[in-house]
């Protein structure tokens, strides 16, 4: 009803009003008897037209759609109608012409209904087949942008997480240490017999006092009987002074923080290694979850990783090393982060060099496979690898 009265208005004030819409083929606009006073056609290529597609959808102004708005402003037309929220903000952004935005107009539908033969009549295509096949063009390539756009968006997150984990690791050191100088007052022989920072930290919060130590409770995280009963025994013979019930309670709260801080932090190592391997299953297959995310987040992104050579990613992470041997004209390093692969850092000091060059080259292939073909080589890859180093160990 409101639709109704409102275009009364228009034409008791003989308002020209134009319909813009945009489609596979174009910009079109047309007047309120559906006849087209004016196109901006795109060139015959899926490539131009999609990238045409996703800046109107973006909100940006194409060059088909300017030259429309422009010759349709030259021709007197003083409203414009668009069914496209964002192509209308972008118009009523750069001219002074008003803007309506509507779920659905005639003229839209005029154009789906006889796409077919404005397409045959503009001769962009010689039959309506033509017109499907250059439509699933458009599809295919405008899905793989989304797929590319929504893989960089997950690489971003991936990035920010591993940033997160390194900044919580420097904090829980930080913290582990302040914990065992404070509660090392009381008890500081238990800096040495306990070298997990966790386990010091669930000790110190499930006992307190020194004194209330037990054999019983210590076995229940996981000690060996011979520690236990060292600890217990140390425990007794303690060179350090005594703490009230006061003193060690903001000792414990301090324990009982890092206890929740390292669950939170495995708990977040198991979010990244999920994330990754949609991101990058090969990458992730070949490295590991998590040497695959920080691989990437050094890079810059999959991509990125991607168009490096072998020989970089192999030195990735060991920059600083690298410019320091150049510089002293020393031994450049072998090896960056993928020394956290157990293919590198288990073999032989002697063989170190070539396990990590030929944990590059496939890490490489993986990077690619995933950024660009998104096929799943990441097992043939790892299979291959552990036999070349198994023949290469033979020898």
């Amino acid at each position: 009803m409101f639709g109704e009265t409102r275009k009364m208005d228009e034409e008791i004030l003989h308002v020209k009003v134009a319909y813009v819409e945009e489609c596979i083929l174009g910009v079109f606009g047309l007047n309120e008897h559906n006849d087209i006073v004016e196109k901006g056609l795109y060139p015959f290529d899926p490539k131009q037209i999609a990238a045409a597609t996703a800046s109107l959808r973006r909100g940006e102004l194409s060059g088909e759609a300017a030259e429309v708005v422009e010759r349709l402003m030259q021709r007197g037309f003083v409203k414009l109608v668009f069914t496209d929220g964002n192509l209308a903000h972008a118009i009523r952004l750069r001219w002074s012409i008003e803007v309506e935005v509507r779920e659905r107009t005639k003229a839209a539908d005029f154009l789906r209904s006889n796409l077919e033969s404005l397409a045959v009549g503009l001769n962009l295509v010689k039959d309506a087949t033509q017109l499907y096949e250059l439509s699933h063009e458009v599809a295919e390539i405008m899905a793989r942008q989304s797929i590319g756009e929504a893989l960089s968006e997950r690489e971003a997150i991936v990035s920010r997480s591993v940033q997160l984990l390194d900044d919580l690791d420097k904090a829980l050191n930080v913290l582990s240490g302040k914990l065992r100088e404070w509660y090392g007052l009381h008890f500081p022989e238990l800096g040495r017999l306990v070298d997990d920072h966790e386990v010091y930290a669930a000790i110190v919060s499930k006992f307190g006092d020194r004194s209330l130590i037990e054999q019983s409770h210590l076995l229940e995280l996981g000690f060996q009987s011979a520690r236990v009963a060292e600890i217990e025994r140390t425990a007794r013979s303690s060179i350090g002074t005594s703490l009230g019930i006061d003193d060690l309670a903001p000792i414990r709260q301090l324990s009982e923080q890092l206890i929740g801080l390292y669950d939170y932090r495995r708990r977040a190592e198991a979010y990244i290694s999920t994330l990754t391997g949609e991101v990058a299953p090969n990458l992730s297959e070949v490295a590991g979850p998590m040497l695959a995310a920080r691989l990437i987040q050094k890079a810059g992104g999959l991509r990125k990783l991607a168009m490096k050579p072998a020989s970089t990613i192999q030195l990735l992470g060991a920059e600083k090393a690298m410019f320091r041997a150049l510089k002293s004209k020393s031994k450049p390093p072998k090896h960056g982060l993928i020394f956290q692969h157990p293919i590198v850092h288990t073999a032989p000091r002697r063989m170190r060099g070539r396990s990590s060059r030929s944990l590059a080259a496939k890490l490489a292939i993986a990077a690619r496979a995933d950024a660009f073909s998104g096929r799943f080589i990441g097992a043939q890859l790892r299979d291959e690898l552990n036999s070349k180093m198994r023949s290469v160990e033979n020898k």
